[in-house]
């Protein structure tokens, strides 16, 4: 085995770390180390070059044109092996069936529709306020934000998924499932690369404890949501529909309507909270930036109350700011996986043998200097009035794209922009003097999607005239 994988496997030419080819505990031992795979992927790119073979049957491809060749919609690609992890449950996320995934997602799509989004936002409203509240009453003093954020887009989610007020902001309490949510998906991302261990775990308690422990709190929910149907409909309602028009739903329908709570929940509340974090990270650190900003969040607010998502989706240097910051911290860090058709796929000018496990590393390209000139630093400009810094907009894709790109993305935005909106006509912002860039950054953590440690920061109340 060790001379078929390093001197006549398919992808013996491909460089890369000799241990990777004989086994993907290499990788694993990787993901292990601080938890942090985006930063090894970024390292073995700059020591091999933009194919990196990770794993026996493994390649990581941080080149500009792999984007288009695996994720667009004429991408023959299909699903990795790392979405059998939930099995037996297959959401509509983790399905590797195109046409189950096809006729699913339209229930999914009507969810987060034009008109859906304009029912959902008075909610989001509420929750917004509330976190309001708090933060007006801590003011002065250090605010660990990343904590503040996942309690409100816990809140948000718990209302739109499962009709419940969880009531996280105003009780400052964790939910016990969200660090069952943050447990699960460190393993998910330290295992990415020897998924079968997941699957074959789930008859070891001791490895997958806590995965069992969300999956049951999971199940409790689903079953209270079919049980409670809300006045007006949620997110849920037509994830439901779609289950309920089955003639007869049968059992392992059950267990992906399980399945696709699970993706409501991850999706719905860590990625929301984690973008808003490094977006405030970014904004103490870039003063000037956030000034711009702030200037005009004040414009638009110099002839209203109130926040409408349509309007504020339209304040360029809002949006610019929040790319940004995503293109800096993607939400998914190491990338989504992919396999190639049997006949392999060519991507640029290297061909890439069939039944390879490929991937494009965001948190790698995004910080790439050929796509992204001054890659590692916070330039809001290159998304409007410098776009030479930007050499193909195509390869920027934080929420990806094509068939399987993220349903949620525009509630998740409208999360995002209501929150930096209320906020920052409020308040200027600065890290609290213990905290360090350092010791956030060190402590992210990759488990598929990206989990941020504490980060404190003050929001001093600003003057009356500055906000016009």
């Amino acid at each position: 085995m060790v001379l078929y994988r390093s001197l006549f496997h398919p992808l013996r030419r491909f460089p890369g770390p000799f241990a990777a080819k004989l086994s993907g505990a290499y990788s694993t031992r990787l993901a292990r180390k601080n938890e942090q795979f985006f930063i090894e992927a970024k390292k073995l790119h700059e020591t091999y070059g933009d194919f990196v073979r990770i794993g026996p049957t493994e390649i990581s491809i941080a080149h500009p044109t792999a984007v288009q060749a695996l994720h667009a919609n004429s991408s023959p690609c299909s699903k990795g092996p790392w979405y059998n992890t939930q099995l037996p449950a297959r959401s509509v996320h983790t399905t590797r069936d195109r046409e189950d995934h096809g006729r699913r997602r339209k229930a999914w799509d009507r969810g987060f529709s034009s008109k859906s989004l304009r029912d959902y936002e008075p909610r989001v409203r509420t929750y917004t306020n509330q976190l309001l509240t708090q933060i007006d009453a801590k003011k002065h003093g250090a605010i660990n934000v990343s904590k503040e954020f996942n309690l409100y887009s816990f809140d948000v989610m718990g209302n739109l998924a499962f009709g419940k007020n969880f009531g996280l902001i105003m009780s400052q309490k964790m939910h016990p499932a969200m660090e069952l949510l943050q447990a699960t998906t460190a393993l998910s991302g330290m295992l990415m690369h020897m998924s079968w261990v997941v699957l074959f775990g789930r008859n070891v308690p001791l490895l997958t404890r806590h995965l069992k422990s969300f999956e049951r709190w999971l199940d409790e929910q689903t079953k209270e949501r079919m049980e409670n149907e809300p006045d007006i409909p949620d997110v849920f309602s037509w994830v439901l529909g779609d289950y309920r028009s089955k003639v007869q739903p049968t059992k392992q329908d059950y267990i992906d309507l399980c399945g696709d709570s699970m993706l409501i929940v991850v999706a719905g509340s860590d990625t929301t909270a984690t973008s808003l974090t490094c977006l405030f990270l970014q904004l103490t650190q870039n003063p000037t930036k956030c000034r711009n900003l702030q200037e005009e969040i004040d414009k638009y607010f110099a002839d209203r109350d109130g926040t409408d998502h349509a309007s504020l989706a339209k304040l360029p240097y809002l949006q610019a700011c929040i790319d940004e910051s995503l293109r800096l911290y993607p939400p998914i860090p190491s990338g989504l996986q992919r396999l190639t058709p049997p006949g392999g796929i060519r991507v640029e000018n290297t061909f890439i043998p069939g039944d390879t496990i490929v991937q494009v590393p965001s948190y790698t390209l995004y910080r790439d200097q050929r796509v992204f000139p001054r890659p590692d630093e916070f330039v809001p400009e290159r998304w409007t009035s410098k776009p030479e810094l930007v050499k193909d907009k195509t390869i920027f894709a934080p929420f990806s794209i094509g068939r399987y790109s993220c349903v949620g993305k525009q509630l998740g935005l409208m999360e995002i922009r209501t929150v930096t909106a209320e906020l920052l006509r409020r308040y200027n912002v600065s890290l609290a003097p213990d905290q360090s860039v350092k010791a956030f950054t060190d402590k992210l953590v990759d488990g598929f999607t990206l989990t941020c440690p504490k980060l404190d920061i003050i929001f001093t109340p600003r003057d009356k005239g500055s906000q016009g």
